[in-house]
């Protein structure tokens, strides 16, 4: 185990993490409300991408959550792939499927740019761009961004990170692939809102456990320096 990647990976799920929630989730629900789907009227599609800090949100912010992620995601690496063949495969699964689903990532923020765009151009009818994002976000996002959260979880079962967090990220896996129908099958706004908390609760105990690998090099250097 690399203590320096570990360390890097933590710092980066924190950066990810807080840029997620302020500038992805807080502050585009703040400036424009509940973002819509391709199933809102054109109205109310119009009303929502007409705020150009949309545009720098989802266009600039997203990169550096993307980028941040995927020095996450070698971090889990470095703590969990001194485990078994089996522990290794899966970790570096999870680190393939990050990058791409981070490439996605990077893809619907452009898409969201574009909208608020076409918005502020006088566009009347954004249903077919947005249908687009629901189905590359929602859709496809979701099946890649359940894919390797498993992969990681798989590993945790016998790394060094608790058991449960791999237990719940694996029943996570799950809950996104059902969730990945959302784009084709009417579902209930409060069920994305609960989906996106149980989501988040993964990440942040991910990185507090991974903060936690990455202090015991610290510790046991400050133990032996005071024997």
């Amino acid at each position: 185990m690399s203590p320096f990647s570990v360390r890097l990976g933590a710092v980066a799920g924190w950066l990810s993490l807080i840029g997620l929630v302020v500038g992805l989730i807080v502050l585009p629900a703040a400036i424009a409300g509940q973002s819509p789907s391709s199933s809102n009227s054109p109205a109310e599609i119009h009303a929502y991408y007409i705020h150009p800090e949309l545009a720098l949100l989802n266009g600039y912010v997203t990169g550096f959550v993307s980028l941040g992620f995927v020095v996450f995601a070698f971090g889990l690496r470095a703590a969990l792939g001194a485990g078994s063949d089996r522990d290794r495969a899966f970790v570096d699964i999870g680190v393939a499927l990050t990058i791409i689903a981070m490439s996605l990532n990077l893809v619907s923020g452009a898409l969201v740019a574009a909208l608020v765009d076409a918005a502020g151009r006088g566009s009347a009818d954004l249903s077919h761009l947005v249908r687009l994002h629901d189905v590359i976000y929602d859709g496809l996002g979701d099946v890649l961004e359940g894919a390797w959260i498993g992969a990681f979880s798989l590993a945790m079962l016998g790394g060094s990170l608790p058991r449960w967090i791999g237990w719940y990220g694996i029943a996570l896996t799950i809950a996104h692939w059902v969730k990945a129908f959302g784009p084709f099958v009417a579902m209930p706004a409060a069920v994305d809102m609960l989906f996106g908390i149980l989501i988040l609760v993964w990440f942040l105990a991910t990185v507090v456990a991974l903060t936690q690998v990455a202090r015991q090099p610290l510790r046991r250097s400050g133990s032996a320096a005071l024997a």
